[in-house]
């Protein structure tokens, strides 16, 4: 059975911020919609790992399969495999001229 579950990483934020954790499971994929009314912002993929250490991750851009481990853009759906982690975040390290949204959609296989 899939479970299936709405998440919100960042809500309207207009300051950097590292935003909420997600804990994920084995076999979590989640997919990110990065939105909002910002006229610039960068998000980054990060991941916890046991040690309590954050590390980039890389994403796919759903559009064109640009790999990365940010999105400089908002109207953009990003995929993360997050799979081998502990929790993944969305840390907003810039935004000017509005707000950044990410919600994410996490899928699990597993039930």
């Amino acid at each position: 059975m899939t479970n299936i579950e709405n998440f919100v990483f960042q809500d309207a934020a207009t300051a950097t911020g590292n935003g909420n954790l997600l804990y994920v499971n084995k076999g979590d994929v989640v997919t990110l919609e990065i939105y909002g009314t910002a006229t610039s912002g960068t998000v980054l993929f990060e991941a916890k790992m046991p040690s309590g250490a954050y590390y980039s991750i890389r994403g796919i851009r759903l559009s064109d399969y640009t790999i990365a481990n940010q999105s400089i853009a908002l109207g953009e759906l990003w995929e993360l495999n997050a799979e081998n982690f502990v929790a993944i975040r969305t840390r907003i390290s810039a935004v000017s001229g509005g707000y950044i949204s990410v919600i994410g959609r996490v899928v699990n296989s597993n039930g």
